[in-house]
């Protein structure tokens, strides 16, 4: 299959919003693109009248030739028009497709069951891809997970699952697969005891907290199981408040990081990112 690229566009700087896209190709003439969300950063334009678009960032690696980190379009199989994502080539051999990162506290992430549906923030600094889009990736391919955690010390860690995979809106984008906690430098797995449990937000209450509202107790959204502010219920929490350096459920924790610094690491950076898993 080959993809035509036409040429590098435009480094935006706005919040996600919909937008046509006008583009002179190469030879001036004038293409409108298809309405769709839009995020800060470069990415390339596909001709649209004779490519079928890659479906991730290791097609985009891989068929387009693409090795550089960056945004690009991309359109999962059942996905009714392109979007752009993150591709992170730099690191664990690349073809990563970015769908969370947390950097600076830039961007709220106490937001509505839409906002989280629909995505929101900036691809290259702070983000949340969308739970729809989410949803359309993991469930075209078998993906494995990546997370990239730096604490408030400097020091990386990263946990690695072998399948992750949510379904739809229909069924609140419930957690359905979580593989293997593959190599880590991560101590513990604090990603399977939210398996089979559906995405929560304050406006959307889909826990088993029977005291209410997760998201609005640990000011967040995620796959919580239960009691976000009971070290025995949710043991991770990486839509939280960004408060590194400091205690407390609210802020983005990761239980127990390096398997002895206690219950709570209040996190730095946070990045969450699927490749296709590969054929045994």
């Amino acid at each position: 299959m080959t993809f035509t690229i036409w040429m590098l566009v435009i480094i935006l700087e706005v919040s996600a919003v919909t937008s046509t896209q006008i583009r002179d190709d190469t030879a001036g003439r004038r293409s409108s693109r298809a309405r769709r969300s839009v995020y800060d950063g470069a990415y390339f334009v596909y001709d649209s009248s004779s490519v079928t678009y890659p479906r991730d960032c290791a097609e985009v690696y891989d068929k387009c030739n693409m090795e550089t980190s960056g945004i690009f379009l991309i359109q999962p199989d059942d996905a009714d028009e392109p979007f752009i994502v993150y591709c992170n080539n730099s690191i664990d051999g690349g073809k990563w497709t970015v769908f969370q990162r947390r950097t600076d506290g830039s961007v709220e992430f106490y937001r509505s069951w839409n906002e989280y549906k629909n995505g929101f923030g900036f691809l290259q600094r702070e983000f949340w891809l969308g739970n729809d889009k989410i949803s359309l990736l993991t469930n075209q391919k078998d993906y494995e997970l990546r997370i990239d955690i730096t604490v408030d010390d400097g020091t990386p860690y990263y946990a690695k699952y072998t399948l992750f995979r949510i379904s739809d809106e229909l069924s609140k984008y419930r957690l359905v697969s979580i593989g293997g906690f593959d190599t880590s430098t991560i101590v513990h797995d604090r990603l399977s005891n939210h398996l089979n449990h559906s995405f929560t937000t304050y406006d959307s209450d889909n826990d088993n907290n029977i005291n209410g509202n997760s998201a609005e107790f640990c000011r967040g959204a995620w796959w919580y199981s239960g009691n976000c502010q009971n070290v025995d219920g949710d043991l991770s929490n990486l839509n939280g408040m960004y408060f590194p350096g400091s205690s407390g459920f609210m802020s983005i924790y990761w239980d127990d990081i390096d398997g002895g610094s206690g219950h709570q690491i209040n996190l730095k950076y946070v990045e969450m990112k699927i490749r296709p898993r590969a054929t045994p």
